[in-house]
């Protein structure tokens, strides 16, 4: 059993899900010598997806974890936005500099492996504990106890579940709260979701060859579908399928044949890499599809995920908390979108 003392100054947070939320919250407590322990129910962590957006007002986190220098270096000021049709008409776009006079800091964008790899580098290795799915929660004299997939039993102060949309924690917390009759009707319904996604990163790619990259301030590009329920985003790309009612309940029902949480196995992603090959993108030189940017990325770095909407009354009852895609404000399974290549990033959607 892994306690903390008696004589411990400070409370000891379990956390469970060592996802983006679970490394942060890891991060800040590391930063403020607080004990923790992060639960990971896979044996690795392997960082996928696309890549997401920090809101200006995120900012001063980094900098109270003395991370802000090199944030920036790896990422890209989100100054602009804009949309394409696929007949190449454009829409109007968005300026977001605006943002940074309301809060004193720009937006970035950055790919979600490198963030990933920024917030692990903060936390020792011996405080994450990986093959630890966590399977019954308990709460006694001002403690809350966990019991772990491999039998293991943990005692701590404060139990955070940041373990995913799909979250353990919160299945647990919210079977408790049910037999006490204490669970929202709204908290009991299912997670719904209307999206499919399939996310990657393009290799190194030759700026010479793809101009956009050189440009500092290159706008975000999202390309839209003519009659297709497609948009898609490179060079971190993202293929973002729109469900109908039917194709919601077949596309969760082939989720829920391959594993529990929101990423699907690699016969999926293929297969929609099959259906969106000829997609035309506004990238490079010339006219390129979205096949050109499946051949330029490693295979192991694609992959189909679920993305899910819901609000969730309940987020804390007695010593258990939730945090991030655990509590599905809006829990997403990726967010759009940066690449790194020499010297330069660029992104587009």
């Amino acid at each position: 059993m892994s306690t903390a003392t008696t004589t411990d100054p400070q409370p000891h947070i379990l956390i469970a899900g060592a996802g983006l939320g679970g490394l942060m919250l890891g991060a800040s407590l590391e930063r403020c010598n607080i004990p923790y322990t992060i639960f990971e129910r896979a044996s690795t962590v392997k960082p996928l997806g696309s890549a997401l957006s920090v809101g200006g007002q995120i900012m001063p986190v980094f900098e109270q974890l003395g991370l802000y220098e090199k944030y920036v270096d790896m990422a890209k000021p989100f100054t602009m936005s804009t949309d394409i049709r696929e007949s190449g008409e454009s829409l109007p776009a968005l300026d977001l500099e605006v943002a940074e006079d309301m809060c004193g800091y720009s937006g970035y964008i950055v790919a979600r492996p490198l963030l990933y790899d920024l917030l692990l580098s903060q936390i020792p290795k011996h405080k994450i504990l990986f093959n630890k799915r966590v399977l019954t929660i308990s709460e006694k004299e001002e403690k809350v106890t966990i019991q772990t997939s491999d039998n293991s039993i943990y005692e701590g102060a404060i139990l955070v579940g940041a373990d995913g949309a799909y979250s353990a924690v919160r299945q647990r917390l919210y079977d408790v709260l049910k037999k006490e009759g204490k669970l929202p009707r709204s908290d009991q319904e299912d997670l719904p979701f209307n999206c499919t996604c399939l996310v990657g990163q393009t290799e190194p790619l030759d700026v010479d060859k793809f101009p956009q990259l050189k440009d500092p301030k290159h706008p975000f590009i999202n390309t839209l579908g003519d009659n297709k329920p497609f948009t898609q985003n490179t060079v971190a790309w993202v293929v973002i399928e729109h469900l109908t009612e039917n194709t919601s309940k077949a596309a969760q029902e082939q989720r829920f044949r391959h594993s529990e949480n929101s990423e699907w196995g690699p016969h999926a992603a293929q297969t929609m890499c099959d259906q969106t090959r000829d997609f035309p993108i506004p990238f490079g030189n010339g006219k390129l599809t979205l096949g050109d940017m499946y051949d330029m990325t490693p295979k192991d770095q694609i992959s189909k995920v679920m993305l899910e909407e819901k609000i969730f009354k309940t987020w804390y009852y007695g010593r258990t908390v939730l945090l991030g895609d655990g509590l599905p404000l809006r829990a997403t399974s990726y967010t759009p979108l940066v690449a790194k290549v020499p010297s330069q990033q660029c992104m587009m959607r």
